[in-house]
This record gives C-alpha cells, structure tokens and sequence, in this order.
C-alpha cells in the first residue's frame, strides 16, 4: 500500500462514528494510491457496526503492499446474479429453474439495484408482496426466494456486500400442498381400463410410490423375483440435457443424495409384469452411467433391457403418457377431484404414501422406499401422522405404565 490515510464514512448517518445497535450499517472507507499510482477507494473489510478507533485499528492491521479488495458500490444485482449464474454446477434441471426464476421474477424486481443498496426492510417487503400476490403459487415464490437467497449469501461470501439482508427474513409462506389420493377401487380401475400394453405403468405407481419418469424407466434387471422388491435408480429423462432425446438414465431426482431405492414389490405386480413380459418383451437400450457433476454427453454408456415403449418403438414419452393413455382413462372413469380437475400420475405416489402411513409403517421406512427425507414426509404428510396419536396412542401409553407385580429395587 504506497499510500495510506485514516478511516471515513461517506454516509449521512447522524451517527456514523459511533455505531450502535439500529444506527449506521455502512462500511468505514480510506483512501490509497494503487500499483498503477492511481488514487482509489477501499472498504475496511468486517467494519459495519465498528467505532472510528476499531477500523483505524484493523486498516493499521493490513500488511504494507497488500490493498484489501476495491469496493465495488455499483456493482448491480442483475451483474452479479448472472456472474452467479455462469458458475453454478448443478443438474441441468436445477439449472434450467435458476435461469428462469432470475430472467422471469428476479431481475425484473432487483435487477437494476445496486447490490449493496438492498437492505433487510427491502427483502421483507419484496417477501409480503410475493405473498399478495395470487398469481404465484406458493411453491414458485418460495423457489425464487431459495435463488435470491443463493445470490446474496455469495455476494456476502465474495466481498460485494458487507452483510446479507435476507438473514432472519423468513421466506414466502407455502401452505400444505393438498394431493388427490385414490381409492383401492379407483386405482384397479384404471388398471382395467387403462390399455393393455402399458396398465402396468399406473400399477407401479400406485403400489411402489415411484415417480412418472421412475416408472417408464422399470427395466428387467431391477425386478428381484425371488425377495419381491423393485429397485428404483434410472429415470426417463427428455430435457435441454439430453437434446430433448429420450434417454435412460441412472439418476434420481433427489441424486448425488441417493443413487437407488429398494422397494417392496407386491405379488400382484409381478404377476402383471410376468405377464407383460410374455406378451411384449423387454428390449434393449441404452443408458447413461451419470456420475455427479458430469454431464449427460460426457458420462460412460451402459445398456437394459426396458419394459415400456411407444408403438414407434421409443421409450415412454411423458406427452404421449399424459395425453393418449392417463387422461382418457380418467375421464372415461369420471375420476376428479373436489375442483373438478383430474387427478395427475404423482398422485398415484401420493396414494401409496398416505396408504403406508395411515396404516402405521413408519415414517422413516417410507421415507426409504419412496426416495424422501423423513422431513419431507413429516412436512408434506403432517396431518397423517398427527393420526398415529390414535393409532399407537394406547400402546405407547402401555410402555411406561407402572408394572403390576411389585418391584425388586431396594430403596436406599
């Protein structure tokens, strides 16, 4: 540092040089001479809240020819959320979700603010805002939040804002999701009339819990006829990734987290998938090694022997699934629900999750079987489990209640 003069504010804040609690937040600045001798400004690093004394102490603390990091105050929000943008390493999938959040909600809010100019009182209000208004659901305003959050806690983590105004903001309140869950006889009715080459599609998903992309992506090699389980570890996936080509692919979505799921595989559905198996054999095709972090384009290739296809002799297609076969079905069945709207395949995972709960298998076990964390079945399933109060009530209250013969301790 060739050249070095005391700490200043360049705040009005009446009380900038003694800050106390609620007073002024700005930074202590100096001014020095760079290694091209052009006279610039720095911040004090970790100087918000500091007396004049304190930061005079940590700037005298800095080793001669070492210039801490410029401050960058015009920095906007919209520069740095997409310099955070270009370094994320995330699944494409997620990727895609960040990229719209930002151009489509973020930018259009905070994209011309300078980054050390958005305070906690902004961040509340942008919070209330998204909740009045109706046409953002609730989940979507909550996943813009989590991006908004990202942006800023690595700003904070990369000198360009000095504190992070959403910490101790609470984000847009999600209220509890509500699921259609299908009734025994509606999900074998859909079996029956659902077409005969893929009806056992639906069956797996009411009797496993898996995912519509889990589903389509069954193949020989994951059926243990003999223990009756199904493991559950490729996806069907048709996105940006994979040039919207269809593709079996060894990821789930909740992946680097879990690789693969075993879940119970009742007799009935071997039954029906021996007998798809006889009348449409599986054929081969290729899958994706994925590795986490890989691309899809750069992981090794492997093969299976896949159940599903489509009559042009492609892998199941969520399009095709949705609109020629789920859809009809349900109508033709008069299946709705309360608002009149058709019931979606993830309600047949919603099914077979409440069935397991309400009937008492435990929450971590179902957590294993479907791929969830026991936070998430407690978060979305909490009004099933309060149920277990009257379940296992009694037999709970019968574990600690006072023996009936006398006891054996001695007392002191």
């Amino acid at each position: 540092m060739a050249k070095q003069t005391t700490v200043y504010k360049r705040c009005e804040c009446p009380d900038q040089k003694r800050p106390k609690k609620g007073g002024c937040k700005h930074s202590w600045s100096y001014n020095y001479t760079n290694s091209k001798g052009n006279r610039t400004r720095g911040s004090v690093p970790n100087s918000v809240g500091l007396s004049e004394a304190q930061a005079q102490s940590i700037l005298e603390d800095i080793d001669a020819g070492v210039a801490p990091r410029v401050t960058e105050a015009r920095v906007t929000f919209e520069t740095w959320a997409a310099d955070w943008f270009s370094r994320r390493r995330a699944k494409e999938t997620s990727v895609e979700k960040y990229e719209i959040a930002i151009r489509v909600h973020l930018n259009p809010r905070w994209g011309r603010e300078r980054l050390n100019a958005i305070e906690k009182r902004h961040v509340e209000a942008w919070v209330k805002e998204i909740e009045a208004n109706d046409e953002i659901a609730g989940s979507t305003g909550d996943g813009h939040w989590k991006v908004f959050q990202m942006i800023m806690k690595d700003a904070l983590q990369n000198g360009k804002i000095t504190t992070n105004p959403t910490y101790g903001v609470d984000g847009p309140y999600v209220g509890q999701s509500t699921s259609y869950v299908f009734t025994p006889e509606e999900c074998w009715a859909i079996y029956d009339e659902f077409p005969e080459r893929y009806r056992v599609i639906p069956m797996i998903g009411f009797a496993c819990g898996t995912r519509q992309a889990e589903a389509f992506a069954v193949c020989e090699d994951v059926v243990d006829w003999d223990r009756q389980l199904l493991t559950v570890r490729r996806q069907v996936l048709t996105t940006k990734e994979t040039r919207y080509k269809r593709l079996l692919v060894e990821r789930l979505k909740t992946s680097p987290r879990l690789n693969s799921k075993v879940v119970p595989a009742p007799s009935y559905l071997l039954e029906a998938l021996a007998e798809h198996s006889t009348r449409h054999p599986p054929r081969t095709a290729e899958t994706v090694l994925w590795e986490h972090r890989k691309q899809i384009a750069d992981c090794e290739r492997g093969s299976a022997r896949a159940y599903f296809w489509t009559p042009r002799n492609n892998l199941m297609s969520r399009n095709y699934f949705n609109d020629d076969l789920w859809k009809p079905t349900l109508l033709k069945l008069g299946i709705k629900d309360k608002d009149g709207n058709l019931p979606t395949f993830h309600d047949l995972r919603h099914t077979f999750i409440s069935t397991c709960l309400q009937n008492g298998i435990p929450e971590h076990t179902v957590a294993a079987w479907v791929g969830d964390t026991v936070e998430e079945i407690r978060r979305t399933y909490s009004h099933l489990l309060k149920d277990h109060g009257e379940t296992h009530g009694a037999l709970a209250a019968g574990l600690t209640a006072r023996p009936k013969t006398p006891s054996v301790l001695a007392v002191a």
